[in-house]
């Protein structure tokens, strides 16, 4: 694994010529609710097939984890430590602990170490905030090495689409473009049509299975590797 996935800085140079350092947790929205519409079919979805555990993959400030909690499912959140050194981050950890069925694992030693196993994962606003293609890459092959082989490896995936309007072709990087004014505030955005998040996907052994209420792109995957 790079040695870059060690931390959530990344250094990059712009289009425009700027060298700016990207934090991946800066884009952690820590005041939104959870989204509805993915709480609910995960629920509703494990519940009949009488699943237990989820992964929680770049849980960012837990809003999805605590109502998953709060449900019974015993939940591994995935996140870098900087997420939980913020105030935010402390004050919804300590609310996640609560519960027997909460464990957080930091990314990505604690994570590529645990042998645990999951019925569902979870990936919401995370990939497009990635700036690394192959790291992309690196998280889809982490999270598929850790479904329950006897399980049915669902991937719940939220993304946004339409947010690029604006953003100043200086301010490119690789296949998006690098957010925020001030030095310690920078992060990474790109978007894809659900084509490309589709191909993508499929290209690590993923097929679109279905979608859900909520973002721009709701979409449901299962891992069924050799689709292609």
């Amino acid at each position: 694994m790079a040695a870059r996935f060690t931390s959530s800085i990344y250094n990059v140079t712009t289009a425009g010529g700027d060298k700016l350092a990207i934090d991946v947790t800066n884009s952690i929205s820590a005041g939104l609710p959870p989204n509805k519409g993915l709480i609910d079919d995960v629920v509703r979805w494990m519940k009949e097939l009488g699943c237990t555990r989820v992964l929680d993959f770049g849980a960012g400030v837990l809003r999805h984890s605590i109502p998953l909690l709060k449900a019974g499912f015993e939940v591994t959140a995935v996140e870098y430590q900087r997420a939980y050194d913020r105030p935010k981050g402390a004050e919804y950890r300590a609310i996640a602990e609560r519960y027997p069925g909460f464990t957080r694992l930091m990314w990505p030693g604690d994570f590529v170490k645990s042998k645990v196993k999951y019925d569902v994962a979870i990936l919401a606003y995370v990939l497009q905030v990635v700036p690394v293609k192959t790291d992309r890459e690196v998280i889809l092959e982490q999270v598929a090495k850790r479904f329950d082989q006897n399980g049915p490896k669902r991937l719940y995936y939220a993304s946004r689409f339409g947010d690029a309007v604006g953003l100043e072709d200086s301010t490119r990087y690789n296949d998006g473009w690098v957010k925020g004014r001030g030095a310690n505030d920078r992060t990474f955005y790109t978007e894809w049509s659900a084509a490309d998040t589709n191909a993508f996907f499929k290209r690590e052994g993923y097929h679109r299975a279905g979608t859900y209420k909520g973002p721009s792109q709701p979409y449901i995957y299962e891992f069924n590797p050799g689709v292609i």
